[in-house]
């Protein structure tokens, strides 16, 4: 004789199972992001070469060397920004970079 599981037992599966589905599913989704952030990792924005850092005055900048652009994240912006006399200069060292290439 085999007993029939009871209505609560079957939501309970039910439910348990959808937890699952949904752990697998938003690890997959954590790992498809954590790839594809990986993938553009220190690439130029618009060009897609890679990126190389450079030493200018004390501050780094990300520079592709294939299209010329160069690029500060928010941390080196803010600095360069709080430094105003050092901008003019700053920028002529990145452009002597750039016709050195």
């Amino acid at each position: 004789m085999t007993d029939k599981p009871s209505r609560n037992e079957e939501e309970y599966f039910a439910q348990r199972e959808a937890e699952l589905l949904k752990a697998r599913k938003e690890t997959a989704q954590k790992e498809r992001t954590s790839e594809e952030r990986q993938s553009h990792y220190m690439k130029c924005p618009k060009c897609g070469s890679d990126l190389a850092i450079e030493d200018h005055s004390g501050l780094e900048v990300d520079r592709c060397h294939e299209c010329k652009g160069v690029w500060f994240d928010a941390r080196e912006a803010e600095t360069l920004f709080k430094d105003h006399h050092g901008v003019a200069d700053l920028f002529k060292s990145i452009l002597r970079g750039v016709s050195s290439s």
